[in-house]
């Protein structure tokens, strides 16, 4: 079964984090993936963080509620593993740069 990991974004989560991490997890097993941790950024980047131990874990994918909890570094994550987005749904592969993804920098368009 391959394996994800939860991203969240604290500072956009405000007092639905509980349910934004549920509906993530929900999500992600929908799509037969195992939740193999849930990561809280909250005022320090923790993604780089994220994708070296993803792929300790043999991680496969990094799921989000919404491309705007990774920000603009989402070509990052396409680099290293797959993208799941949950709203509005998007399911982007390992090396998959779309342009129509939000905040994507011009020079990865």
């Amino acid at each position: 079964m391959p394996v994800a990991i939860v991203y969240l974004n604290k500072s956009l989560c405000g007092t639905k984090q509980e349910h934004l991490e549920i509906e993530c997890r929900d999500f992600a097993r929908a799509h037969g993936f195992a939740i193999a941790r849930v990561v809280v950024e909250s005022g320090v980047d923790v993604l780089p963080w994220t994708l070296r131990k993803s792929e300790l874990l043999g991680g496969d994918a990094i799921v989000t509620p919404t491309v705007e909890h990774i920000g603009f570094r989402a070509p990052v994550v396409l680099e290293r593993c797959g993208l799941m987005v949950v709203r509005p749904y998007g399911w982007y592969r390992l090396g998959e740069v779309d342009r129509w993804i939000p905040a994507t920098p011009k020079v990865y368009r």
